[in-house]
């Protein structure tokens, strides 16, 4: 199967939601697309490569963090100076936060990539906590505390932001 153009931009756009960074997306993709292409050629039937593909680089990311998290000796201390405890996000949608785009780019750096994969399925491309949860295979009680948790963070870093402005 070849993919067309949207597709290969959902999967990037999937792969920099983990990464967050442009070089680290396209290799997650790229290594994932052989993958697939490999698999292909031995003639095994995907029923839906897109998702397979998705998959992929949710591995590859996963074992990438592992293997950094492996040879880093950075304390865990200091993550929680670089970003405030908590963040808000309503359950029905990310819309009715309003955060400007740069506020944003600060906060998602800051996100872990199993909270920005949590927020790329449940409020980018809109699935249901349900479906989220089965896709990332984690319980959904689970999966309501973390976003209830970066409800929180999203909040008080609104908060922060308009306590700086009032100063100002």
């Amino acid at each position: 199967m070849s993919f067309n153009q949207q597709q290969l931009n959902r999967l990037y756009q999937y792969a920099m939601t983990l990464a967050s960074q442009p070089a680290d997306a396209y290799d997650l993709l790229h290594g994932s697309l052989e993958s697939y292409l490999r698999k292909a050629e031995k003639s095994t039937v995907i029923r839906n490569p897109e998702a397979y593909i998705r998959t992929l680089i949710r591995n590859r990311f996963i074992d990438q963090y592992r293997y950094q998290q492996r040879w880093q000796f950075t304390s865990e201390d200091n993550t929680a100076e670089e970003f405030p405890a908590s963040i808000d996000l309503s359950l029905d949608s990310l819309e009715d936060v309003h955060i400007q785009r740069d506020q944003l780019e600060r906060i998602w750096r800051k996100l872990s990539p199993q909270d920005r994969d949590i927020l790329y399925h449940w409020a980018l491309l809109g699935f249901t906590t349900q479906e989220t949860s089965e896709r990332l295979n984690m319980p959904k009680g689970t999966l309501l505390s973390r976003i209830r948790r970066l409800r929180q963070r999203f909040q008080n870093h609104t908060d922060q932001q308009g306590d700086q402005h009032e100063q100002h």
